[in-house]
């Protein structure tokens, strides 16, 4: 079952991730790196920052457990009411919210853009941007939460095409422009069109609410909206902390976009390009295996299987070491090929490749943890254990700040991204001790053999990629743009096909596809 899901949801993640490539690559052309595409990604940071922690964090955790009880206990009427009553607050509230930030949005920029205050431009344009993007928290939002009620009924593949439908919009509106040299408007024109792809996916998702016979009541009576309930203060008391707990790199992020705000232009524009790479395979490993993840172990919870949730958390661990291992050898010996490959045209200058090939080399190195937060988090959140993380998160937060201080002085954008690194580090290895020790998750040796076989095959691949690489480039008969990019993808490939076949000489026998059917006929 935990296969199927993460294979279902993480294959519509890739196709995402690859989107969202052609739209950065796109973006790339047009703005390139400078003062209006900063200006530009701290508009899309801020819807994007709710997406994230909402979208594929703190609404599963808090709602997911709670309404998962109220399905057992009560049936499927019930979990709708529940769910009708969840969505009217939220509305309601996510909509004053809206209102008041776009009024006070010149107070906002300056709280997480302070270097932008100096010049009048930059940070009038920051505003702009800001007040036309920032209607999509309200439907992402929304769309979350409809994406996690549906996650509970097993149907997850309609909450991993939204971000497809996003991506689709922007580079509809950027192929638009290709050609227009006005880098504002082409810019005013983005930000607009998140807030419409936001309108897109909350109808996509109430479509396929009804589609699965799923009720949505809308309620705005007051009495009724904020009478108390048991359910609904178990949902809200798991929110809050969870938004910190699950957001811990997205907040981290922000702490390093409002220092990069202050450092020369293009700073911020390096540490986006640099966090989009990185996001390839956190957010389909990541994202994924959590997705996955949390409902089955809040079930499993629920019925007091110990024993089966126990093995779903060491299988989702195992696999985030498999695929997030490679991934960061791959990241860190290329890192400036595949900078050069995904972005180097039009705007986008050959000094700028360099500068964000080190942030991506910095962040590559927090890979590994960044995904293993992800799945860490799930068994707390499954045990409506929201206070845990929060702590953990806040102590790693102000962690990141501190390295953050002293790191920027010396090294710049890239000092931001080692803290982070550093600090999802700490975060993991507090998670992983907590878990231990209260004995929600028993140590399984296994995962120590999986480690050891995927370090071994990583370093072989590593060592046997860079050869050929090495043996392209001294065959090629001059490095354009095109021969240098092909000898990228063939060591690609080639790593892929070595990391495979030593994965298979060493033995990795946890993955085997009978024993993921065995479980799934165990768990129906």
């Amino acid at each position: 079952m935990l296969f199927k899901i993460i294979s279902i949801v993480g294959s519509l993640t890739f196709v995402s991730r690859i989107l969202g490539y052609m739209r950065d690559l796109l973006i790339a052309r047009v703005i390139g790196a400078g003062m209006v595409s900063d200006c530009f990604f701290v508009a899309f940071k801020l819807p994007n920052l709710f997406r994230r922690i909402f979208g594929e964090g703190a609404m599963n955790a808090a709602f997911i457990p709670v309404v998962s009880g109220v399905k057992t206990n009560s049936g499927k009427k019930e979990s709708d009411y529940f769910f009708s009553n969840i969505f009217s607050i939220l509305l309601v509230f996510l909509f004053i919210f809206i209102i008041l930030v776009e009024i006070f949005m010149p107070l906002f920029i300056r709280l997480i853009a302070p270097g932008f205050y100096s010049n009048s431009d930059k940070f009038m344009l920051s505003i702009d941007l800001s007040r036309l993007s920032f209607p999509f928290v309200l439907f992402i939002c929304l769309t979350s939460l409809m994406g996690a009620y549906l996650n509970t009924l097993g149907k997850f593949a309609s909450m991993a095409v939204t971000p497809i439908i996003l991506n689709i919009t922007l580079i509809f509106v950027l192929l638009i422009f290709f050609k227009n040299e006005d880098k504002v408007l082409i810019s005013n024109s983005l930000s607009l069109s998140l807030s419409i792809a936001g309108i897109i996916q909350a109808i996509w998702m109430y479509y396929n609410l009804r589609k699965n016979n799923s009720g949505l009541y809308l309620n705005f009576s007051f009495n009724k909206l904020f009478k108390k309930n048991r359910e609904n203060q178990k949902f809200f008391k798991l929110l809050f902390p969870a938004i910190l707990g699950n957001g811990a790199y997205q907040l981290n992020l922000l702490i390093d976009m409002i220092l990069a705000s202050t450092l020369p232009d293009g700073s911020i524009s390096y540490l986006y390009y640099a966090d989009r790479v990185n996001q390839l395979p956190l957010g389909v490993l990541g994202i994924a295996i959590s997705t996955a993840l949390l409902p089955l172990l809040s079930s499993q919870i629920k019925k007091n299987q110990l024993q089966e949730a126990n093995e779903s958390i060491s299988k989702a661990v195992k696999f985030g070491i498999l695929f997030s291992i490679p991934a960061f050898f791959g990241i860190l010996i290329f890192s400036n090929e595949i900078i050069s490959f995904l972005f180097f045209r039009g705007a986008f200058e050959y000094t700028d490749v360099g500068l964000t090939a080190t942030a991506l080399v910095a962040l590559s190195f927090g890979l590994p943890a960044f995904i293993m937060i992800k799945i860490l988090v799930v068994p707390f959140f499954a045990n409506e254990d929201t206070k845990t993380p929060i702590k953990i998160s806040l102590a790693c937060m102000l962690i990141n700040l501190i390295l953050n201080l002293i790191l920027i002085r010396d090294f710049y954008h890239v000092g931001l991204a080692i803290s982070t690194s550093a600090s999802a580090w700490i975060n993991t290895f507090l998670l992983f001790y907590i878990l231990k020790k209260r004995n929600n998750f028993s140590f399984d040796k296994s995962i120590i053999k999986v480690c050891l076989k995927v370090f071994t095959s990583s370093i072989t691949m590593s060592i046997l990629t860079i050869q050929i690489h090495k043996m392209f480039l001294i065959n090629l008969s001059e490095y354009s743009f095109f021969n240098t990019n092909f000898a990228l993808v063939v060591c690609i490939i080639f790593g892929i096909i070595i990391y495979i076949a030593t994965l298979y000489i060493l033995g990795i026998k946890e993955f085997e596809i009978d024993k993921w059917k065995n479980q799934k006929k165990k768990l129906n």
